[in-house]
C-alpha cells in the first residue's frame, strides 16, 4: 500500500482589493483543510485581476491535462460575490474539470 498523498489544487482570490493579511489566511486554510483531510496541495491558484475568472481557467486546463480530480476554495465567495456567479463558476469547474469542489470553511 501506497503513502502517497492524493493532489488538491487550491483556487483562491488574491487582487489588490484584498489585504495580505486575508491572503496570508487563506493560504494557511487551503493548506491546513489538505493536510487534515489526506491530502497534499499540490499548487494554489490565486487569481490577482479583479473580475477575471484566467486564472480558473488556466486551472481547469491543468485539472484536465494532469485528471486529478479536487479543487478546494477557502470559501464559496471565491468564485464571486453574487450567489448565481458562485453557483455558475463552481458547476462551470466542476463539469469542465470533471473534479470535486469544496470548500475549506464550510467542509462540504
Amino acid at each position: 500500500m501506497s503513502d502517497m498523498k492524493h493532489p488538491v489544487y487550491g483556487y483562491m482570490l488574491a487582487h489588490d482589493g484584498r489585504t495580505e493579511r486575508d491572503i496570508v489566511k487563506d493560504e494557511l486554510l487551503l493548506f491546513h483543510w489538505a493536510q487534515e483531510e489526506g491530502y497534499f496541495l499540490a499548487v494554489i491558484y490565486q487569481e490577482v485581476d479583479e473580475g477575471s475568472i484566467a486564472v480558473l481557467t488556466e486551472l481547469v486546463e491543468e485539472l484536465k491535462r494532469t485528471g486529478d480530480r479536487l479543487v478546494v476554495v477557502p470559501s464559496v465567495e471565491h468564485f464571486g460575490t453574487s450567489p448565481l456567479l458562485q453557483e455558475h463558476l463552481w458547476a462551470y469547474v466542476m463539469y469542465t474539470a470533471n473534479v470535486e469542489v469544496r470548500e475549506a470553511v464550510n467542509r462540504r
